[in-house]
């Protein structure tokens, strides 16, 4: 899940890449992404920079390299009416995304801040 982004379009690059993953796990491949949210794992819903995303168990590295999405998210899947679980797994990964992006940028230093 590692990011090389070192500049602010890179930044910004890995972060419409990885939205667009979680976007099309959240509509176009939702009911793919539902079967895969096994209740009994602790899962996440990682979106990477090929655009392509994932359903697997967190990285085991501790701490991990870059922020971790949202742990457990399958764990609310079958106490919830299935639009408010969707609902809640975006706004978690919004978050996530958001961090993700800040994280990135705080490691750039004062001349790579501006392109």
């Amino acid at each position: 899940m590692a990011s090389s982004a070192r500049t602010v379009e890179e930044i910004f690059k890995d972060y419409t890449a990885r939205r667009t993953a979680i976007l099309r796990a959240l509509t176009l491949d939702v009911d793919h992404f539902y079967g895969l949210c096994d209740p009994r794992e602790n899962l996440c819903l990682y979106g990477h920079p090929n655009e392509s995303w994932e359903v697997s168990l967190p990285a085991e590295e501790v701490p991990a390299e870059l922020p971790e999405p949202a742990l457990g998210i399958n764990f609310a899947r079958d106490g919830m009416n299935r639009k408010d679980w969707l609902s809640l797994v975006a706004v978690h990964s919004d978050s996530w995304l958001i961090s993700l992006a800040f994280y990135l940028a705080a490691r750039l230093n004062r001349n790579e801040r501006y392109y």
